[in-house]
């Protein structure tokens, strides 16, 4: 799996995919939350293979993949946490964070084209 940044930034309308390595056969599934103001950015799962892929052997667990899409200008840490959901909250089994900031595009001035 690449690295993916610890920082991101992102122009208000940008998009940012995070894979994650999935493990749903033993009962863990991938969830977010979203540390910060409100309005700033939306996450959006997809969970299992594109459809046309070749079919996985029974027993191994799918990818997951988080989409974090900017919707207004701010700074949030997005905690992505991979969990059985029937456990204790603390019961997390991988964890990542992003610091996300998100800016206004620039619009075009007098100096600019």
């Amino acid at each position: 799996m690449e690295a993916e940044p610890e920082h991101l930034e992102l122009v208000v309308g940008q998009q940012h995919t995070v894979q994650l390595p999935g493990l749903g056969a033993a009962g863990y599934v991938w969830d977010h939350d979203v540390l910060g103001e409100g309005g700033v950015v939306e996450v959006e799962w997809t969970r299992g293979d594109p459809p046309g892929s070749v079919p996985r052997r029974v027993g191994v667990s799918a990818p997951e993949a988080a989409t974090i899409r900017s919707v207004g200008p701010g700074t949030v840490v997005v905690r992505l946490y991979q969990h059985r959901r029937w456990e204790p909250p603390d019961s997390v089994r991988a964890e990542r964070r992003l610091l996300v900031l998100v800016r206004q595009p620039e619009e075009p001035g007098p100096n600019r084209p």
